[in-house]
């Protein structure tokens, strides 16, 4: 090759590097997405059982375009689906129901709210009743990348399973003190207690006896509690 083209082939190698790092389908592989399970408990007469939201991925609020769920002899009334979403986001839903005929029936109770994340368990819910958003505050003395998590007796706490804990979190301006947020359902007396996770996945739960709060009716509840 002439030495006076090898500059300008260096040039375009470059050029194309650069423009491969930045299209549409190098930029969608460096977006974190997880997969979530909507739950919920409902009977049915034939009717189909769908959920749809606020996000792309369930819908946009479009019947047509909701997500199915599903269920078999075993697990019936229970619904299920898994969907894809990303990690960080807060999103809006609601389940519906679709006749044979293709009648529309949407839960009559307010928009439902989750905050996506890879540890959390996804939600448990039941067709028309409307969740109480719980808010668990801990303060805990922690080592550098040590988290702290809540888990409890209900599916939506990971049932005692620290792998489906919901996370904590904190921050230099409010550390020593933990939070983190999950809808519980309403008139429920929940058993609960607080673990601590190493960065090599070794796990310590706080001593004493379980702990013990009753969700109310409707609302919001906001348990603030010392690492035992």
């Amino acid at each position: 090759m002439p030495a006076a083209l090898r500059p300008l082939l260096a040039f375009a190698v470059l050029l194309a590097g650069l423009l491969a790092g930045t299209t549409p389908q190098a930029r969608a592989a460096t977006a974190q997405d997880t997969s979530v399970t909507f739950r919920v408990q409902t009977t049915t007469a034939g009717e189909a059982l769908l959920v749809t939201g606020d996000v792309p991925q369930l819908g946009s609020w479009d019947p047509a375009k909701a997500v199915p769920l599903g269920t078999t002899a075993s697990s019936y009334p229970n619904w299920s689906a898994d969907v894809r979403l990303p990690v960080g986001a807060t999103v809006h839903y609601k389940y519906l129901k679709r006749s044979p005929a293709g009648t529309v029936t949407w839960e009559s109770t307010p928009n439902r709210t989750l905050t996506v994340s890879p540890d959390a368990p996804g939600n448990h819910d039941s067709w028309n009743v409307s969740p109480v958003s719980a808010t668990f505050r801990a303060t805990a003395t922690t080592s550098w990348g040590q988290d702290i998590y809540v888990t409890g007796d209900l599916p939506d706490l990971g049932s005692w399973d620290p792998a489906k804990a919901v996370p904590l979190t904190t921050g230099s301006a409010t550390y020593p003190l933990w939070s983190g947020s999950h809808q519980l359902p309403p008139n429920t007396t929940v058993q609960y207690k607080y673990l601590r996770k190493d960065p090599d996945g070794t796990v310590t739960w706080e001593n004493g006896d379980n702990r013990t709060v009753v969700t109310p009716p409707t609302g919001t509840l906001t348990v603030n509690d010392t690492w035992r």
